[in-house]
Order: C-alpha cells, then sequence, then structure tokens
C-alpha cells in the first residue's frame, strides 16, 4: 500500500524533482554545480537551468538578512529613480530624544560624507557651502583626502547677529585637509535691496569669488529647512515675517540660500533678487555635485534639490532617503 499523499500536493513529475534535488544539492549541501551535474548525471548547463528555475518557481528563496541590505536597496533605488551618479544612505539609530536624534544623524552623515568624498577625490576647484552639517563635514575630513587646487566658497555667510556663521572655518578646513588655496566670499547670505545685491556683486572682493564659484566642477553643500532652526534665522538674514512669506509661497526650504519650493522653483523671487551666492542654474552645471543633507524633517528640501537636477551625489540618512523615494 502506498502513503497518502498530503491533500493539495500533486504528484511530482520527474523534471520537477530532479529541479528539487539540484537544488538541496546545490543550496543544502553547498556542492559545485558541476558536483552537482556529477550526482544526478546531467550537464553543468542541464544544472544551471534547474537552478534557474527553482528560483523562478519560488522553489528557492534568497533572502538577504544583513542590516545593511535596506541601506543598499534605497541607494539603487535613489541613484535609479533621479540618474544619479551615486548615492549613500546612512543607518542613524534613533535615541528617544529629537535633538538627540538631530545631532547623531549630522554627525553620523557628515562623517560618511567625508569619508566619500575621500573616495571620490575631486580635483580642480571645489566650491563649498556652509551650515551646521558642512562644519560637521569639514570636521571629519582627514589631511589628504584630495588633491585639489582651490576651495571656494559658494554663498555669503557673513552674519547680521551675534552668533556667528563659521563659514570661514568650513573653507580653511577645506583647504587645510587638501593643500588647496582658499577663496572667501566676504559678503552677507541676504541684503536688504536688490540693487546692493548688485553693488556687492560687482565689488572685485565678492565678484571675483562668484567667478571662480562659477568655475569650480565640483561642489559640496548642504539643504536647510524652513522654519525657526534654519541657519539663515539664527544669523539674523530671516524675521518670522520673512518665514511667514517664504511659507506661503511654498517654499521648503533653501539650497545655497535660495529657497525653493518642493518642486525645485524659487518660492520667493523677491528675496533671490536679495541674495548673494552662486544661482541654482550654474550649481546645475557643474560636473560633480554631492548633497548632503540629515535629520528629522528634511525630505522636501532633499527631494526638491533632486528634482532640480541640483545633486548628482547624494549622502543622507535613512529616514530621509526612504521619505524621497515614498514621495517621488
Amino acid at each position: 500500500m502506498s502513503a497518502a499523499r498530503p491533500r493539495g500536493i500533486e504528484p511530482l513529475s520527474g523534471e520537477t524533482r530532479l529541479m528539487l534535488r539540484a537544488a538541496q544539492l546545490y543550496y543544502r549541501m553547498n556542492l559545485t554545480q558541476d558536483q552537482v551535474g556529477e550526482r544526478l548525471g546531467v550537464s553543468r548547463f542541464k544544472v544551471g537551468r534547474l537552478l534557474d528555475r527553482a528560483l523562478r518557481e519560488a522553489a528557492v528563496r534568497i533572502e538577504i538578512v544583513h542590516p545593511a541590505a535596506r541601506l543598499v536597496e534605497l541607494e539603487d533605488a535613489l541613484a535609479e529613480r533621479f540618474g544619479l551618479g551615486g548615492a549613500v544612505v546612512v543607518d542613524v539609530a534613533s535615541t528617544g530624544s529629537a535633538p538627540d536624534d538631530e545631532l547623531l544623524a549630522r554627525e553620523r552623515v557628515a562623517g560618511t560624507a567625508a569619508l566619500h568624498l575621500g573616495s571620490l577625490a575631486p580635483t580642480g576647484a571645489i566650491g563649498v557651502s556652509w551650515g551646521r552639517t558642512m562644519l560637521e563635514v569639514a570636521a571629519h575630513l582627514r589631511p589628504g583626502w584630495t588633491a585639489a587646487t582651490e576651495i571656494v566658497q559658494l554663498n555669503g555667510a557673513t552674519s547680521r547677529s551675534a552668533r556667528p556663521t563659521r563659514a570661514h572655518e568650513i573653507v580653511e578646513r577645506f583647504g587645510a585637509t587638501s593643500g588647496a588655496a582658499i577663496r572667501l566670499m566676504p559678503a552677507p547670505a541676504i541684503v536688504g535691496t536688490p540693487g546692493l545685491r548688485d553693488a556687492l556683486e560687482q565689488d572685485p572682493s565678492v565678484g571675483e569669488t562668484l567667478a571662480a564659484a562659477r568655475a569650480a566642477q565640483t561642489a559640496v553643500f548642504s539643504m536647510g529647512v524652513l522654519g525657526p532652526e534654519s541657519v539663515h534665522v539664527a544669523s539674523g538674514y530671516l524675521g518670522a515675517g520673512d518665514l511667514a512669506a517664504l511659507a506661503d509661497a511654498g517654499a521648503v526650504g533653501d539650497i545655497l540660500g535660495r529657497f525653493v519650493t518642493g518642486d525645485g522653483r524659487i518660492a520667493l523671487s523677491s528675496l533671490d533678487r536679495r541674495t548673494i551666492g552662486l544661482p541654482l542654474e550654474d550649481l546645475r552645471a557643474k560636473a560633480l555635485t554631492v548633497g548632503v543633507v540629515a535629520g528629522a524633517g528634511r525630505g522636501p528640501i532633499a527631494l526638491a534639490a533632486l528634482r532640480v537636477g541640483c545633486v548628482r551625489v547624494l549622502v543622507t540618512d535613512e529616514g530621509t532617503a526612504a521619505w524621497v523615494l515614498d514621495h517621488a
């Protein structure tokens, strides 16, 4: 008497039985395809076809369980979705405290960005922005990370408040660790009138730096959020009225001090005409642009920068990367 077959399982054909035996020998017993072929009396080519069929029919499931696997998936998805030259996504564990999470995300992402810059090793002139994240990137740079010839400040940063922007520290650290000359931009980020901006940009001390910023083929920059925590508020450039007007115009944050909407358009042209620094169209034209963004609430400005084409390489945290992909 034959054993009763479990309900719902059809009799196996000879080819299916052969497929399952090949899969067991290859995946469970770790035999090579040649060894499997010898054991089953078939060619190596036949074994390959049997294993392919086992995967197609889900007779075998291959699962990647390394904790960093999701990060690699996010990196690949970002690069494919936005046509990037590369993406680096950093795992940042929550501390349970929002301020501590913010600091940790900035530190982890900035440290990774500094390492990645070393692997890219850009040469020639490199333009850099300023801000808390960029200050952290600069602090993580190690001597000899690249052999640049000049480090150029991309946008104005002279503070209008008692709190310094520390932009000079960023440029100097980039220069000291690369051995490059430095070029600062001695101007505020935002001035009172368009006429004053034009006058300052015509002055050689600012105009020559802007020309060098345009000529640099590499730019490294961070992205800022819109709100009281913006460095432009702390530096005295924006007040409550400015923030309200920007919010009403749909601004989600800034890129080089240029406040943009979710689709990458300049939010307030009246404010932009008073902003000193590299225009976004010049940023888009560069061969290599490395955008660094970290922390809660950065998804909208990261997505805007990607949509407008300002970023060739993105370095960010897992939460921001997932938000961008969910809303792209």
